[in-house]
């Protein structure tokens, strides 16, 4: 029958099946954990400060680290394979993962069906002694099953399965986990086209040439267990050695695997952020003193210029730790401030450079207390990279990205346009100012390219081109003009770095529309504790956002409060940018201005600043 007619199962079928899946797991755990009690035991005493971890019923071990970013995790786990493979003679090769569905995959290493028991009985002895696990992957690329290797044997179903990832759970100074068994290497057990034989139904489900049709080349050639980037069968022309290049060591793979593909980044990516400390003294009273001659005929809704709008939770602090826990390809970070520098905050941190707002706009324009205002300028930072991310100080990376998550290969965009429309009518004080910005952004679009703008986008990072900027800048486009000089927000405003960018790069062939999984949090509402205890929980997202739009005064302490242990608890390290003092918030008297680095990533400047750093544990 062809696939595309099978009949789905029904949704109570379905339900079922997962029911009684769930069930049998959770026999088989409670079974596994009495049966591994004495040798767990045994464990906890010879490596005291392990913790406890639950992945539903399965039941882990992790130790608490010191410090922690993706990148240094993965290439921890990746070593401790290659020497693993390396000690016991047995060859191997990395694998290109598949990530089109952009779920972050660990690293992988295939290495031949005959070795599986050397593998197994090594890896058991090396790890005895030790919190790391071992799991089961299933076909979507999570963890079905897991145990530890020190509890002394593994079950069938993960002794035989056909992809095994191994790792250690991290968990932070609270006990929370920073990285679970989605982390770890895998280990992908090949095996050759004849002992797969090419009988009807022997075929793995993912061929698209049947292996009886690939004649005496099949036979030889290195059959995959799963999908990968490349290619699920490799013939012996096709195996031909070659290394990929890592921070701690150069990889073996075969040539077709240490290729660059057409989709792969290959570009620096810097990154942007915005950011003010309202409650600063002098701050405030320069905006209360403009705020007196605001131009109210085209006002805002009072909750767009409200004292919430510039409040400073340190949230910059933590959107920093997350770029630098989960985005190791970023090249170089640009914060742009109205001449102030946050007190946590090492100014001359590599990597880092702070941004004046007078050295960027308009003298006429200053001071501004409209983002809007300053996103139409960001593309006049000196040194910016062609593509770069706008990041407002509210936006939160929850889970590793790579650099594809916003552009593709060939340099597109892609965009996070989001579900909720624009609306009709013109733009009125009382609705959003996004909408508002919005619609005005649509009729630039229409003027210029004939299209029709529906939908809003979401609150992520936001890929930006900066040929893009640079042109609608050239045009003269007079709304883009007259936000430049927008001290406030202001209904005839358009959105720069949002709207009006990414449709502009849409209608130009230089963007397409993209899908973020993400979470919006607003502060001070009913469900704001829900939605935190969300994503504390391990919410399956990539972004979130805390947005202040206009919390009530009597609520500002709790939701201060709650915010504040969420994101210590969700960023516990400081990130490479903060100082080792705190300071009191400074106002230089001149833009500070450093020398950016030629195409130097977040992951080499930690190696520069003192290697990479390892986790709290022996092995």
């Amino acid at each position: 029958m062809d696939i595309r007619h099978r009949p789905a199962m029904p949704a109570g079928l379905r339900a079922g099946r997962d029911l009684l899946v769930r069930f049998r797991l959770a026999l088989w755990a409670r079974f596994w954990t009495v049966r591994s009690m004495r040798a767990r035991r045994r464990l906890r005493a010879a490596v005291p400060g392990l913790r406890p971890v639950a992945f539903g019923p399965v039941r882990l071990y992790g130790p608490t680290v010191a410090a922690y970013t993706a990148a240094d995790a993965d290439e921890a786990d990746l070593e401790r394979v290659c020497t693993l493979l390396e000690a016991v003679g047995v060859p191997y090769f990395q694998v290109p993962s598949d990530q089109s569905d952009g779920t972050p995959r660990p690293p992988v290493v295939g290495v031949e069906e005959s070795y599986r028991e050397t593998v197994l009985a090594r890896a058991a002895q090396r790890f005895a002694r030790t919190p790391e696990y071992v799991g089961a992957v299933g076909p979507d690329g999570a963890v079905t099953r897991a145990v530890l290797w020190a509890d002394g044997s593994l079950p069938r179903a993960v002794g035989q399965a056909s992809v095994l990832r191994t790792g250690v759970v991290r968990l932070g100074p609270a006990g929370q986990v920073l990285s679970g068994t989605e982390a770890g290497c895998d280990i992908e057990f090949w095996r050759h086209g004849r002992d797969l034989g090419t009988a009807p139904g022997t075929d793995p489900s993912w061929f698209t040439v049947p292996g009886s049709q690939l004649g005496d080349v099949y036979g030889p050639a290195l059959v995959a267990p799963r999908r990968n980037a490349v290619s699920e069968v490799l013939p012996a022309v096709a195996q031909q050695p070659a290394a990929v290049t890592g921070p701690r060591r150069r990889v073996p793979t075969f040539a077709p695997f240490a290729e660059s593909t057409v989709d792969e980044v290959r570009f620096p990516v810097d990154v942007v952020f915005t950011w003010v400390d309202g409650d600063d003294p002098t701050m405030a009273a320069k905006r209360r003193a403009h705020q007196r001659i605001y131009d109210y005929d085209n006002a805002i809704a009072p909750r767009e210029t409200g004292a919430s709008r510039y409040t400073s939770h340190d949230e910059l602090k933590y959107a920093l730790r997350s770029l630098d826990m989960y985005a190791g390809f970023v090249r170089h970070v640009y914060l742009v401030t109205d001449s102030q520098i946050p007190a946590w905050l090492n100014p001359d941190a590599a990597g880092l450079t702070v941004v004046d707002h007078q050295d960027i706009l308009p003298a006429a324009a200053l001071p501004v207390f409209n983002s809007h205002a300053i996103e139409s300028s960001l593309h006049h930072i000196p040194g910016l990279s062609s593509h770069y991310l706008y990041f407002n100080d509210d936006v939160f990376i929850n889970r590793p990205v790579r650099a594809e998550h916003f552009f593709h290969g060939n340099g597109i965009a892609r965009i996070p346009l989001s579900p909720l429309k624009l609306g009709l009518g013109a733009p009125h004080s009382l609705e959003p100012a996004p909408n508002s910005a919005g619609k005005n952004a649509r009729e630039v679009i229409r003027r210029f390219h004939g299209r029709y703008v529906t939908h809003k986008s979401l609150h992520t990072p936001h890929p930006q081109l900066l040929s893009v900027m640079q042109e609608m800048e050239s045009l003269g486009i007079d709304e883009l003009e007259r936000t430049s000089y927008s001290r406030f927000r202001s209904t005839s405003d358009v959105a720069p770095a949002s709207t009006l960018h990414h449709h502009w790069a849409i209608a130009t062939g230089r963007a397409v529309p993209a899908h973020y999984r993400f979470r919006y949090v607003q502060l001070g509402t009913p469900d704001m504790r829900r939605r935190l205890a969300r994503l504390t929980a391990g919410e399956d997202i990539d972004f979130f956002c805390l947005n202040d739009v206009d919390t009530p005064p009597e609520a500002r302490a709790e939701a201060q409060a709650a915010i504040h242990g969420f994101l210590e608890r969700k960023f516990p390290f400081p990130s490479r940018f903060e100082g080792t003092t705190t300071r009191p918030v400074s106002h230089p008297a001149a833009p500070r201005m450093t020398k950016l680095p030629q195409q130097v990533t977040l992951g080499e400047v930690r190696q520069h600043n003192g290697g990479v750093q390892h986790e709290g544990h022996s092995q």
